[in-house]
C-alpha cells in the first residue's frame, strides 16, 4: 500500500512504514508509552503494532509504503524504529515494483518482512514469562527501568523487601538481575534497528555506553575491549556458543 499520509487512527493488524524517499513525521500515542514522534529518513522504517494510535505527514516528494504484516507479528514494546535495513529495503523496492494485487502474490512479501523483523524480537538474554500478577504489573512498567527499586516498590504500594521476594520466587532471579537483562535486552535490540549505542544506553536508564558495556561485560564475561567495537554482534555471538 503506497502511503501519502493520514490523521490520527489505528489498525487491528501490525504493519510497516517504510520510507523510500524523502522525509515521514510520524507521532504515536497509547500502549504504555509516551506520546512519540519520529522522523523516518529515507531507507528507514517503523514497525508499528495492532492498536498503535498513529498520525502519518509526508513532506514533499516523499514515498513511502505501508504494507500490512502477519497477525504474529507484533513489535515486542509496541513499536520500533528501525533506521536502516538492507532486507527490508529490498522487500520494500520488490513491493513497489511489483505492485501486488492478489494475496497470492503478497503473501511471500509478507513473509519475507515477517522473518526480517523477527530478529529484531529476539532477546539475548531469556527472561521468565511473570506469572505473578504484581510481578508482571512492575515488569510491563516502563519507570522499573529507570528509578530505584524503592521507587518502584512505592509505586505499587509494597516494600522493597516484598518486592524483592515476589520477583525472586516468581522469576527465579533477583529485581537487579532482571532489570540489567530488560535494559540489556532493550537496548542491543535498539542498536541493531540503527541507534547509537550512547543512545540506546541513555533510553534504557544507563548514563551512557560505558553503564551498558560493562552490564554486558559482566554477563558475558567478555572484555571491554571485545565489546567496544560491536557490542550487539559481540554479544550475539556469545549466545550461540
Amino acid at each position: 500500500m503506497l502511503l501519502t499520509g493520514h490523521d490520527w487512527h489505528s489498525h487491528s493488524y501490525p504493519l510497516l512504514i517504510h520510507v523510500i524517499s524523502g522525509c515521514v513525521d510520524v507521532h504515536l500515542r497509547g500502549h504504555g508509552f509516551q506520546p512519540t514522534q519520529l522522523s523516518l529518513s529515507a531507507e528507514a522504517s517503523l514497525w508499528l503494532g495492532s492498536g498503535v494510535d498513529h498520525s502519518v505527514t509526508a513532506k514533499a516528494d516523499s514515498i513511502m509504503l505501508g504494507p500490512r504484516l502477519s497477525p504474529q507479528t507484533e513489535p515486542p514494546e509496541g513499536f520500533l524504529h528501525i533506521r536502516r535495513s538492507t532486507a527490508i529495503r529490498e522487500t520494500a523496492l520488490l513491493i513497489l515494483a511489483s505492485s501486488p494485487s492478489c494475496e497470492a502474490e503478497r503473501r511471500p512479501l509478507r513473509e519475507s518482512l515477517d522473518a526480517e523483523l523477527s530478529t529484531f524480537a529476539v532477546d539475548d538474554f531469556p527472561i521468565p514469562e511473570p506469572q505473578h500478577r504484581s510481578v508482571r504489573a512492575i515488569m510491563d512498567d516502563p519507570m522499573s527501568l529507570v528509578v530505584p527499586l524503592t521507587a518502584v516498590a512505592a509505586r505499587y504500594a509494597m516494600s522493597k523487601r516484598h518486592v524483592e521476594r515476589i520477583v525472586k520466587d516468581d522469576l527465579g532471579m533477583s529485581f537487579v538481575q532482571w532489570r540489567t537483562r530488560r535494559r540489556l535486552n532493550l537496548a542491543l535490540r535498539r542498536i541493531r534497528a540503527g541507534s547509537t549505542v550512547a543512545s540506546a544506553a541513555r533510553s534504557v536508564g544507563y548514563r551512557g555506553s560505558d553503564g551498558l558495556i560493562r552490564a554486558a561485560g559482566r554477563l558475558t564475561h567478555l572484555t571491554r575491549r571485545e565489546l567496544s567495537g560491536d557490542l550487539a554482534g559481540a554479544v550475539r555471538a556469545t549466545r550461540r556458543r
